[in-house]
């Protein structure tokens, strides 16, 4: 089981999902439109990147959330941190 980071960007725009690994080396992502529809933008997210995970098993170690709907998507998905995405750039 591969252990790896997760982040979710919920713009207006575009929902953003990532994984990282223990390095900090990119893992896999998906992007949709949020349309509107943030929590079915973020399950559609989580969905795929299951989807295309071709039977890799993760162990989630902390989650992290931006964006405008950074405070819905992280109370969804229990996130260990919540930042905009001003505060998000400036550490990048």
């Amino acid at each position: 089981m591969m252990k790896v980071y997760l982040g979710i960007d919920v713009g207006s725009v575009t929902t953003k999902i990532a994984l990282i690994d223990e390095k900090g080396s990119y893992v896999d992502s998906y992007m949709t439109r949020t349309a509107g529809q943030p929590v079915i933008a973020v399950q559609k997210c989580m969905d795929n990147l299951l989807a295309q995970s071709n039977g890799a098993e993760y162990e989630i170690c902390s989650a992290g959330t931006t964006g405008s709907g950074r405070n819905l998507a992280g109370a969804l998905i229990g996130a260990d941190v919540i930042k905009n995405e001003i505060t998000a750039h400036a550490v990048a």
